[in-house]
């Protein structure tokens, strides 16, 4: 019995010995290094997707955020108290109390999952250490973004089909495979067409008495359909003769890889903030600012590919803003030259392609949106504190009397406003849990760029950056409803977490590691 009992005690010695404790310590340190590398990988790749896909951006935070949880679990510590997360927990808390009390709770809870994007911000705040990691972040989403300005130009240049540009009425391409003026023949057969010739010559290459498959495209956003035709019909059609004039074909609005026009340009608009708050703070004429400035050119070049007048607006104002704040009088006074500059282009540009309606009160849109504005108002007036429910407009605008849902059935939409909408939808007490966020937020961007100025030129410009894409994030609501594109909320915390973990930066020691 002595015997056991000592070998008993000895065992036990070993295992709480400091040996055996280190080497626990070191494997936690193991994995939770490996977890924190992964967390960032995948935010590396939503920077890398986010002007490209929504699924692929929305995967990658997704990872990212349940790999930061096992971090948290295998490393046993708690996260850190973010800024402006009372704000953000009052707007979650009070749009789901509104969705409860929705007339129809299943729509509402399906929008649900773009309030609790919020988490975006943290996992991106949560997961950032150093300021090499938000310095390789931000090189991928700008250079992403220049992939996505260069595609836009390919797509204007080399073309993405051939467009129909005038058809007879009586053709057989429009009676048997219903194709008219202005669609965009992109395939036939299942091979791509860029120029009249090779449309010709796929069609002549065809077994006689075949049936051609076409894929074509129509309308901005592209709608993408399939339709047949036989060989000889085509070719009676004026295939190749004056009857049937073909033309490479281009987007009538650039929409990149994203499906829709407003939300590439406001995409390119928030990462062409970024590229000029860089440029604000690099010393001037190097290598580096011609570069930034030929970034910002090209990025400025394809949102007017896509003629959105709310990304030009917003894109103006946040860098005039920035300029104005951080920049001194000379810089002031070339910045405010350059945005004459852009909103005379801009006029000329938009009212060349969509016609002098496209800049008064006549347009379409801008009809549709003063009555949605206007029938807006008067529901916040009737249902001033929980709103309707999120998406219960779709299925109750006849009892509410939407007039432009009446007035244009085929663009029944939203409020066309972030502020309107969440009053709407979710009353006012969500839409001041909304500004007390957006006021707190500008408030701590310019105190976060002020702070960085002294400590990190790069900290700075990217700062300066974040206040200009959220002033211009603004600007766009105005106009839109951005908060309801999964992109562009993703995009908004996302950049709110990059400058929670640049203000947590500020105040460890060893994170700045970027001049």
């Amino acid at each position: 019995m002595p015997g056991r009992t000592t070998a008993v005690a000895q065992v036990a010695q070993s295992v709480s010995s400091p040996d055996v404790a280190v080497s626990r310590g070191d494997t936690t340190r193991h994995w939770g290094s490996w977890l924190q590398n992964a967390v960032f990988f995948f935010l590396c790749l939503f920077a890398i997707l986010w002007p490209h896909s929504i699924k692929g951006a929305q995967h990658a935070w997704q990872i990212a955020f349940l790999l930061w949880l096992l971090t948290l679990a295998v490393e046993r510590r708690r996260p850190f108290a973010q800024p402006l997360i009372a704000p953000l927990f009052a707007y979650v808390v009070l749009s789901a109390i509104s969705t409860l009390l929705s007339p129809d709770p299943y729509l509402s809870w399906d929008r649900m999952k773009l309030v609790c994007l919020v988490l975006t911000g943290i996992v991106t705040a949560q997961g950032l250490k150093r300021l090499l990691q938000i310095r390789v972040i931000v090189v991928l989403l700008i250079l992403s973004g220049l992939a996505a300005a260069a595609f836009t130009a390919w797509q204007y240049t080399y073309g993405v089909g051939v467009r129909v540009i005038s058809i007879p009425p009586t053709s057989p391409l429009e009676h048997d495979a219903y194709i008219y003026k202005d669609y965009i023949i992109t395939r036939v057969n299942g091979s791509a067409v860029h120029t009249p010739v090779q449309l010709e010559r796929a069609v002549r290459e065809s077994p006689p008495g075949s049936v051609v498959g076409v894929d074509y495209v129509r309308g901005w956003p592209f709608h993408r359909h399939r339709t047949f035709i036989t060989r000889e019909r085509f070719l009676a059609s004026g295939l190749g003769t004056s009857e049937l004039q073909l033309v490479r074909g281009h987007p009538f609005r650039a929409q990149g890889t994203l499906g829709h026009y407003v939300i590439f340009a406001e995409v390119l608009m928030q990462i062409a903030c970024i590229v000029w708050g860089l440029l604000n703070t690099t010393r001037r004429w190097t290598t580096m600012y011609v570069l930034l400035a030929l970034t910002f050119l090209a990025l400025v070049a394809a949102i007017f590919a896509t003629e959105t007048r709310t990304a030009l607006a917003g894109l103006a104002a946040g860098c005039v803003i920035v300029a104005l704040i951080f920049t001194d009088k000379r810089a002031r006074l070339w910045t405010v030259a350059g945005l004459l500059v852009l909103i005379i282009a801009a006029g000329v540009w938009i009212q060349h392609n969509r016609g002098p309606a496209g800049m008064v009160a006549k347009d379409r849109g801008t009809q549709f949106r003063v009555l949605m504005w206007k029938d807006g108002l008067r529901l916040i007036g009737e249902h001033p504190w929980f709103g309707i429910g999120m998406e219960t407009i779709r299925n109750h605008w006849r009892e509410w009397n939407i007039r432009a849902f009446a007035l244009y059935p085929d663009e029944q939409s939203h409020f066309h406003s972030d502020v309107i909408q969440i009053a709407v939808d979710r009353g006012l007490p969500a839409l001041s849990a909304w500004l007390w966020f957006v006021v707190g937020y500008l408030i701590f961007l310019v105190r976060l760029a002020r702070r960085a100025a002294s400590r990190s030129r790069f900290a700075h410009g990217v700062a300066a950056g974040l206040l200009a894409a959220f002033i211009a994030f603004l600007v766009g609501g105005l106009l839109h409803y951005n908060l309801g594109e999964e992109t562009l909320v993703m995009g908004l915390f996302f950049f709110y977490g990059l400058a929670v973990a640049i203000d947590r930066m500020l105040q460890a020691p060893g994170s700045l590691d970027v001049a």
